[in-house]
């Protein structure tokens, strides 16, 4: 992984793609920091965590992820075979 590269992260089922910003040992792993696109399912996941647990409130976002919790994708691939996605639902219509 490096910085540019498109990532993806499944978070419990909430898709969030975004581009790594930054890369940095920590502990023994690489940790890459994310800049993440239209990212406010996820952020509304994290906002009722923190109400749930309001006891011990908490920031549960993370600013940084461990290399193994994303994925790089090829964003042009991914590009391709959302349009034709596209297309095949506009030809079902």
């Amino acid at each position: 992984m490096k910085i540019g590269d498109v990532v993806f992260q499944n978070y419990q089922g909430i898709m969030r793609f975004g581009i790594i910003s930054k890369i940095r040992q920590k502990e023994g792993w690489s940790h890459a920091k994310v800049k993440w696109f239209n990212d406010e399912v996820y952020e509304r996941a994290m906002s009722d965590l923190a109400e749930l647990r309001s006891e011990t409130y908490e920031d549960h976002a993370l600013s940084e992820y461990r290399i193994d919790a994303i994925k790089v994708i090829d964003l042009e691939r991914y590009c391709d075979t959302f349009t034709k996605i596209r297309e095949y639902q506009q030809d079902m219509v």
